[in-house]
């Protein structure tokens, strides 16, 4: 069965847990070790207001250090699209989707027609994205479906489906959604195949993040994720099949 990531980071972990900058050839090895065929990854940098010249180097390098398997998504921090509000930096052929951070940006809160027209655009360009979701005001997956809801094209993960409940009825609601097990619990995975829709799940990590709330290794802490998986018999489709669906549309 092919291992395929849809949540990964390079860069500065930016937790006081664990104060790490991740190098690309870094977070490379490890998913070769772990056996890991093809990933999403975006750069934590983007939200240390680092320039926009390291995020594209983290992109390169990461690529360059595992292969083909590396698919870079463009994290759009507030002061890179107000530079280039017509994302001209997609059309480079580097980036394959966009990534957004509430926490980062707060587009929810405080600039929602910047994200819908962001939206519009990715959605016109058939370029897939990554909304980070979760406990946290602008992040909870019903105050984001609206958007999803207004733009039915566009192929969006609800990364960490969290609250899983939650999700799970945004999930009903839009065909287009997606989400990831990025910090989930695997024993929530038989309520996503119970409610019908683990055809929409990615199987997903958060690389390097668990280095800020777990103790032992990475390589330790993916292997852990991996068991997980396993015990809990994550199908097919979640582990890669899914993955290229959100990835490619198909």
């Amino acid at each position: 069965m092919k291992i395929c990531d849809a949540h990964v980071h390079v860069g500065d972990i930016g937790d006081e847990r664990s104060v790490k900058d991740f190098k690309a050839s870094e977070i490379a090895e490890i998913l070769k070790r772990q056996g890991v065929d093809e990933f999403i990854f975006s750069s934590m940098n983007a939200q240390k207001g680092l320039p926009f010249e390291t995020i594209e180097r983290d992109a390169v390098e990461t690529k360059a250090a595992f292969g083909e398997g590396a698919h870079a998504f463009y994290w759009l921090a507030g002061r890179f699209y107000d530079a280039d509000p017509d994302l001209k930096t997609l059309n480079s052929g580097l980036w394959e989707g966009v990534k957004l951070h509430e926490k980062e940006t707060p587009w929810v809160k405080k600039r929602p027609k910047d994200l819908d027209r962001i939206l519009s655009l990715l959605e016109e360009r058939g370029v897939p994205v990554q909304f980070h979701t979760g406990e946290d005001a602008g992040c909870y997956p019903h105050e984001l479906l609206p958007f999803a809801k207004r733009h039915p094209r566009l192929r969006i993960d609800f990364a960490h489906c969290r609250p899983v409940r939650e999700t799970i009825d945004c999930l009903k609601e839009c065909p287009n959604l997606f989400t990831d097990t990025a910090f989930m619990s695997p024993e929530s995975y038989p309520e996503l195949v119970a409610a019908g829709v683990e055809d929409r799940v990615m199987f997903g990590t958060d690389l390097p993040l668990q280095a800020g709330f777990y103790e032992g290794t990475i390589d330790e802490l993916y292997a852990n994720d991996l068991e997980g998986a396993k015990e809990y018999g994550y199908s097919e489709a979640v582990m890669s099949g899914n993955f290229f669906r959100f990835l490619r549309g198909r």
